[in-house]
């Protein structure tokens, strides 16, 4: 079923060490949700509209799942595609392609919204605010999809978009159809932001764009790379955006090897680490190369761990993002085995978003002696007033050997994330304990995952005659 297939997955996600999903509720303007506006997906169900048996939504299931696993849950949304393949799909009589013809035009056997009539942009949003509104999800994930990629023709050229008559009518003062194409996406972007900043202010907002914003012969700025780029053909302008902070972070989809001819994995990732422009980039890493077992330049097993490696090289460059989910089913050249002991062997934070910071109350713990255990308990009395966004929604523990209650917590010395309220210290037979001080602090995290000040220190040592300092 649905529900024990995602449980499995996920546990999959977990034991790899990731701590987030990018899970796609929306694929084709239908949804993975119950949606007042869409109908069921058909990629749920088997056909479009059909609800599934028995009726739940499954967007409330993986969210409370995805969380109680201590991962986030991120909604990915292709804003833009209507219809995958014109010729094939069943379409139900209440989806929006029926219903508002108008709004699209076929393009390489799809069809897609029209990005330049102001009611498809604001129709789109309304849909993405909804989820929002409704579902505790903690970001808003758009992928490459924006004008469609360019379709070659007989003649080998590409073929024209179909939007002459929404450029007539909506261009304003632009004469350059390319760049009141940009616009469009631009102005999507912004107000699609704006619109999901002002319902929850701290979901976070980021786009996987293709893995080359211009070439260095179109632009001097651009990567010295050869391929088709999100700037000119996808008419997708994520410098504009990461300089205006209309996104979080970008996730260059950088699906290349390290040795491609044409597009050096290395030179791809420091290109974007010195265009961040004070927001996250996450690498896109193309792992579902290595499934089939033949693709070329990827027959290394440590190609993805090394890539990793590459990636934490670079400062502005805060994680990574790996596609595709069968990658972790099939788990092919034990990649998934080499990922977690190389480079996923322990908890990490969640990279930090200085310019969403609105920092939690500090935890004020104490000590209780129990029988065979003590229970550090710490309370927020305060928290009660504070609004859901700076509510602790978990903690982090920190812990060093020896009596230091000026130590300050890092990631070398945390021990465990927890929703809970305390932790139990089972200290009776175990050796480890025995004649040891243990300083333990807490902090608490809030949905904008800012960390707080840390709690004062908990000193204990354990001996014969247990004590608390």
């Amino acid at each position: 079923t649905l529900k024990n297939n995602y449980i499995t997955l996920l546990s999959q996600y977990k034991n790899a060490g990731y701590n987030a999903v990018v899970f796609q509720v929306r694929p084709a303007a239908d949804a993975f949700f119950k949606s007042p506006y869409e109908p069921w997906s058909e990629w749920l169900t088997g056909k479009q509209g059909r609800a599934p048996i028995p009726e739940f939504d499954p967007l409330t299931f993986m969210v409370e799942r995805t969380h109680a696993q201590k991962m986030e849950f991120h909604a990915w949304f292709n804003p833009f595609r209507a219809v995958a393949t014109t010729q094939y799909a069943d379409v139900c009589a209440n989806h929006i392609s029926n219903t508002k013809p108008e709004w699209f035009f076929s393009y390489g056997g799809s069809k897609y919204f029209d990005p330049g009539i102001p009611e498809v942009r604001e129709y789109l949003i309304k849909v993405i605010v909804d989820v929002v509104k409704r579902y505790d999800i903690d970001g808003v994930h758009f992928d490459d999809y924006f004008y469609p990629y360019p379709v070659q023709g007989d003649n080998k050229k590409f073929i024209e978009l179909p939007d002459d008559k929404t450029f007539q009518k909506y261009k304003g003062n632009f004469t350059d159809k390319a760049a009141w194409r940009r616009n469009n996406v631009n102005v999507f972007i912004r107000d699609c932001n704006a619109a999901i900043k002002k319902e929850k202010a701290w979901i976070k907002f980021g786009v996987g764009p293709a893995g080359v914003w211009r070439n260095k012969r179109e632009d001097p700025d651009g990567s010295e790379t050869n391929s088709l780029s999100a700037y000119d053909y996808l008419y997708a302008d994520v410098l504009t955006w990461l300089k205006n902070g209309w996104i979080d972070y970008a996730a260059p989809q950088i699906y290349w090897n390290i040795n491609h001819q044409y597009n050096q994995f290395e030179k791809c990732v420091k290109w974007w680490d010195e265009h961040a422009y004070g927001r996250n980039i996450y690498i896109g890493l193309g792992a579902y190369n290595q499934e089939s077992g033949t693709a070329v330049g990827w027959g290394d097993p440590n190609e993805i761990p090394n890539q990793i490696a590459i990636t934490r090289k670079y400062p502005h460059v805060q994680g990574i993002i790996t596609y595709r989910s069968t990658t972790i089913t099939k788990n092919p050249m034990n990649m998934v085995n080499l990922v977690k002991q190389k480079c996923f062997n322990r908890d990490v934070m969640m990279p930090k978003m200085p310019w969403l910071e609105n920092s939690p109350n500090s935890p004020e713990a104490t000590i209780i002696k129990a029988p065979r255990q003590y229970v550090v308990h710490w309370t927020d009395e305060k928290q009660k007033t504070l609004p859901a966004d700076d509510t602790p929604v978990f903690y982090a523990i920190y812990r060093v050997k020896g009596k230091n209650p000026d130590f300050v917590p890092s990631q070398k010395n945390f021990l465990k994330f927890t929703d809970n309220c305390d932790l139990r210290l089972f200290h009776k037979g175990k050796a480890w304990f025995r004649k040891k001080f243990y300083t333990y602090k807490i902090t608490s995290f809030n949905r904008y995952h800012v960390e707080s000040a840390p709690s004062k220190p908990i000193i204990i040592k354990y001996s014969k005659k247990d004590r608390v300092e």
